[in-house]
């Protein structure tokens, strides 16, 4: 079945323009991986495939993750001039300007373009001040100490469901999970309440433990203390922003336009939230006493983050793909012919009941064989704008190689069949096969 589906992908993929998404990880066998996903038209809609895990038997630098690609496309008789643009983490072996994988690709095709959204924004998450950082280390070190010692657990378990709290348990923090600081700083914050009265009876309790009775009191101070739980309310509300908008960057059917639209809304966002905050209106945070030029700072920093990890974030000049009958025709980023062909584009009325009806990548490719030049720059835009796909692959690849199989040698064809959209055909799979003729 694998091969039957590799066969259909390769055939649609012949001379045919395509986007690619790749990123490398290490299965539980230590192994290195290279996965890949292909993003491509079939039929009258755009459709995301998996198209090959390959092993990385040495280093995992850009050189050799190139070669690996090119070793791929040459094998199945693809062309890195249909590649239209490509999708990583932003890892140094994939972005480095000088030896990393966009580098080498680009030397085959000056005209690829590069994403990798996902990973800027985790980084915009990290633009925090010395007094809120101090707040989540206290979060974490108070997390830590209960879920790290099961009675703890158990007792502030119980303490929860005697106070009929909506929760009755806090949720580890992990460093390299994007969305695990706002669900912890959340959780906190839900139980601040249980939390202060669980290490005020630690407090008493264990008068002998003096070291204990230390750590525990300075818990209760920070849960009793009204600005501290003022600045975890103002964290918390932060990174549920922050965790919402990453989670909305994830998608099968995500694209540089609607991940645009979505770092746009956030980044004005900043800027309302901001003005407010120096208006002395904090009606969209916690009241924080004393608190608003911190807070005012940190948004500050926050959209200086968002400026420089997306310095492109305001793509206006392919506002014509989003609707090319604005009877605006003149983009800069146009050649003649291909704002000769918008002119006659916008200016038919048929196509522009046609655009009204059906979904936008839909109608751009519908124009394919009257506006090529036109279709071929407006479907450029439609590539992937984040890695999810892979880190989904990734998923399946955990599911499939684990310690009872760790040996597997060959998972490329068990994940082709599990994550390929495209299915095998049978028929043509089982004319060549004699049936089994019961005795």
């Amino acid at each position: 079945m694998s091969e039957n589906i590799a066969k259909n992908v390769h055939q649609k993929l012949n001379n045919k323009i395509f986007a690619l998404q790749i990123d490398e990880s290490t299965d539980i066998s230590g192994k290195a991986q290279l996965m890949g996903f292909v993003r491509l038209i079939n039929g009258d809609s755009i459709i995301n495939q998996f198209l090959f895990c390959q092993e990385l038997s040495g280093r995992t630098t850009g050189k050799e993750i190139f070669d690996c690609v090119d070793n791929f496309f040459k094998n199945s008789n693809l062309s890195w001039n249909f590649c239209t643009g490509i999708c990583t983490d932003g890892a140094p072996a994939m972005v480095g300007n000088e030896k990393g994988f966009w580098t080498y690709a680009k030397q085959k095709n000056a005209d690829i373009i590069t994403t990798h959204i996902i990973h800027r924004e985790a980084l915009v998450a990290k633009t925090l001040p010395t007094e809120l950082i101090s707040v989540l280390e206290d979060v974490i070190k108070i997390v830590n100490y209960i879920k790290s010692r099961p009675l703890k657990s158990r007792l502030f378990k119980e303490l929860c469901d005697s106070m009929e709290a909506n929760y009755n348990c806090l949720l580890l923090h992990s460093e390299v999970r994007w969305l695990s600081r706002g669900r912890v700083l959340a959780r906190a914050y839900e139980l601040r309440e249980e939390l202060c009265v669980f290490f005020k009876e630690e407090t008493t309790m264990g008068e002998k433990e003096k070291r204990r009775i230390l750590k525990t009191q300075q818990f209760y101070d920070c849960l009793s203390n009204e600005l501290w739980c003022a600045k975890l309310a103002y964290l918390e509300h932060t990174f549920s922003h922050l965790n919402h908008l990453n989670s909305s960057l994830q998608g099968r059917h995500e694209n540089i336009l609607t991940s645009t639209d979505k770092l746009t809304a956030f980044s004005n966002k900043l800027c309302l939230w901001s003005k407010k905050v120096g208006e002395n209106n904090l009606e969209m945070f916690a009241k924080i006493p004393d608190g608003n030029s911190l807070v005012k700072s940190h948004l500050d920093t926050l959209q200086q983050a968002v400026a420089k990890y997306f310095p492109s974030i305001h793509i206006e000049k392919h506002d014509w793909i989003r609707n090319p009958f604005t009877g605006n025709t003149s983009y800069s980023n146009l050649c003649l012919e291909e704002e000769e062909e918008l002119i006659s584009l916008s200016s038919d009325r048929t196509l522009k009941l046609k655009y009204s009806e059906l979904p936008l990548n839909t109608f751009w490719i519908s124009i394919h064989d009257e506006y090529p030049k036109l279709f071929k720059r407006a479907i450029s835009i439609f590539q992937f704008s984040t890695s999810y796909l892979c880190e989904l692959g990734f998923s399946t690849l955990t599911t499939i190689k684990n310690n009872k199989r760790s040996q597997l040698k060959n998972v490329e064809d068990e994940l082709r069949v599990a994550l390929s959209t495209i299915k095998p055909n049978i028929e043509e799979i089982t004319k060549h096969r004699q049936s089994h003729i019961s005795h």
